[in-house]
């Protein structure tokens, strides 16, 4: 088990294991977390391209495409309108990484004040959309307001 460190967002479900899933920031999800809206398709389940089972060039007789050499399928959800979440959450090994990635340019003044940090123990599931860690908690060691764990790490790194 390793420590990580996350801004665990006010609108965000409860910080639990069972609800530890990634994805792009600002992305709609179905009811459980686990799968994010298809941002290739838009949700709906569509999008015209070629039929993967004759790849367009020799239509005749494929089952997939009746012919037409074309679908209108999402390739990447599978005509779902859902693409699955990373397992974890978001979340860097060290304090200042975290900070750092907040520091970062588009990102500036981003988290509130008062939007929580969870320290926690837990373990890392995959990686995520920016390289970072995404974990699945197994205990929280404490919660802190941003302003004051910005504030106690600059401290100690000074």
């Amino acid at each position: 088990m390793s420590t990580f460190y996350r801004v665990h967002w006010t609108t965000c479900s409860p910080f639990t294991a069972s609800n530890a899933w990634s994805s792009l920031t600002g992305i709609d999800r179905n009811a459980d977390g686990s799968k994010s809206e298809c941002q290739q398709c838009g949700g709906d389940g569509e999008a015209w391209s070629d039929c993967p089972a004759c790849g367009g060039d020799s239509p005749e007789g494929c089952e997939r495409c009746e012919g037409a050499g074309v679908i209108n399928e999402c390739t990447n959800c599978d005509g779902t309108g859902w693409e699955d979440c990373l397992r974890g959450y978001s979340c860097f090994e060290a304090p200042g990484q975290l900070i750092a990635y907040y520091a970062e340019p588009g990102r500036v003044g981003m988290v509130p004040a008062d939007e929580p940090v969870i320290v926690f123990e837990g373990w890392q599931a995959d990686t995520g959309f920016d390289d970072e860690p995404t974990a699945v908690p197994e205990h929280v060691i404490e919660t802190v307001p941003w302003a004051e764990f910005v504030a106690r790490h600059q401290e100690a790194s000074a």
